[in-house]
C-alpha cells in the first residue's frame, strides 16, 4: 500500500507535483496546434478605435473592447431608427434615456452580429440591423431586468443560429 501511495505522489525536483509532459505547457507553445478560444470577431483597429471612445470607463481587455463595439453599434442603429422613425422612438427609449442601459445594449449589438475586415471596417446587412431593431423592441416593451434582458437575447440568438444554415458555431 505504501509503495503505490508514493508512486501516485511523485514530485518534481523543485518539490511541487510532478505533471506528465502532456499536461505541461509546452503543449501550448506547439505551432502546430490550433489557436484556442472563439476564432475574432474585430480586427485589432476597430477594438483599438472603438476603445478611444470609450469615455464612461478604461478598457482593458479585448473582451471589454468587444463589447464596447457591439454596444456602439447597437446604440448607431437604434439612434438612426429612433431618427428616421420619430413616431417609434418613444418604445425604444427606455434603452437609451436618461441612461443607457449598457449591458443589454451591448447583447443587442451581439443579436446584429456586425464583423469587420482587416482594415478595421465594420460590415452588416440589412437582415442584421432588422434583427437587431426587432430584438430592441422586444426588450423595450417587456422592460426585463438587466440579468433577464441578457437570457432572453441570448435565447434570441441561440433561436436565431439555428434557422441559419450551417450555423453551429457559437456567437
Amino acid at each position: 500500500m505504501e509503495a503505490a501511495s508514493t508512486e501516485t505522489a511523485r514530485h518534481s525536483s523543485e518539490g511541487g507535483p510532478a505533471f506528465p509532459e502532456a499536461d505541461s505547457s509546452s503543449v501550448a507553445t506547439d505551432p502546430t496546434s490550433s489557436a484556442r478560444g472563439r476564432p475574432p470577431v474585430f480586427s485589432e483597429d476597430a477594438l483599438r478605435r472603438a476603445t478611444r471612445y470609450s469615455y464612461a470607463r478604461h478598457v482593458q481587455t479585448r473582451r471589454g473592447a468587444q463589447d464596447l463595439v457591439y454596444r456602439m453599434f447597437a446604440v448607431a442603429v437604434l439612434e438612426h431608427y429612433c431618427e428616421a422613425y420619430a413616431e417609434k422612438a418613444e418604445a425604444l427609449a427606455w434603452l437609451l434615456w436618461p441612461k443607457r442601459r449598457h449591458a443589454l445594449l451591448t447583447e443587442l449589438g451581439r443579436v446584429a452580429r456586425p464583423r469587420s475586415d482587416a482594415s478595421g471596417n465594420l460590415r452588416w446587412s440589412e437582415d442584421d440591423v432588422s434583427r437587431l431593431v426587432e430584438a430592441a423592441f422586444v426588450l423595450a416593451e417587456a422592460r426585463p431586468s438587466t440579468k433577464e434582458g441578457v437570457l432572453m437575447m441570448r435565447d434570441f440568438r441561440r433561436r436565431i443560429r439555428g434557422l441559419r444554415p450551417g450555423s453551429d458555431r457559437h456567437a
